[in-house]
């Protein structure tokens, strides 16, 4: 753990390069055959994590009964997303856009219908996310309708670009840090050395022997 702690600024570094270096690779190669799957297979995952502590925890059956069926619809725009990518030679297109706004409004929809019923309770980054949902979904469905995973890849670079400069900017901080604990903990070097086969030793100075002045 100490040793994490102490390297934790090459760490940041290497993530910040790994992160720009992929986002290079989306962009610059078939970023949409995996970008695509990618976020069918985020939007399953968190389906399914949010279904079994939902159902247990929400008392009120229609709140209950809408977000089981929002779940579902999910999941099928998740399926749809790999399925379509991997496994057929057709391509989304605008489709891709479509999907992910449907998605998106109706995730934003489903929560602040929860809310006004007084049954659900949000917090402020709820509350933003959703209405962030809100409002892309709706511009990415009704107003744009163009939004592919080439758009999806150009964002994503952007991101990256930010938060791996923001990592690298921290880790030149950590290293920095680092070199002064390392040069307070080194010893000083007063004394003159000299190499004695592979080992360095002192070098002992001779002193000059005191000589007496006779006064004539």
């Amino acid at each position: 753990m100490q040793a994490i702690k102490q390297y934790g600024w090459a760490v940041k570094i290497i993530g910040a390069a790994l992160l720009i270096a992929i986002a290079v690779f989306l962009e610059l190669g078939d970023g949409e055959g995996i970008v695509i799957p990618f976020v069918g297979g985020a939007i399953i995952i968190y389906s399914v994590i949010r279904l079994v502590p939902f159902v247990k925890t929400q008392k009120n059956d229609l709140i209950k009964t809408i977000n089981i069926i929002e779940i579902t619809i999910d999941i099928g725009i998740g399926l749809v997303l790999i399925i379509v990518e991997i496994f057929t030679s057709f391509d989304l297109g605008i489709w891709f856009g479509y999907l992910l706004g449907i998605y998106l409004m109706l995730r934003g929809a489903v929560h602040f219908y929860g809310i006004s019923l007084g049954v659900e309770k949000s917090d402020v980054v709820l509350y933003l996310f959703h209405v962030f949902a809100l409002v892309v979904g709706s511009y990415i469905f009704f107003f744009d309708g163009g939004f592919t995973a080439a758009i999806l890849i150009h964002i994503i670079l952007f991101f990256t670009v930010v938060s791996g400069g923001y990592l690298i900017y921290d880790g030149y901080k950590g290293y920095r840090v680092y070199r002064y604990q390392k040069t307070l903990s080194m010893p000083a070097a007063d004394k003159p050395v000299d190499t004695v086969g592979d080992r360095q030793v002192p070098v002992v100075e001779k002193e000059e022997p005191v000589q007496d002045h006779v006064v004539s």
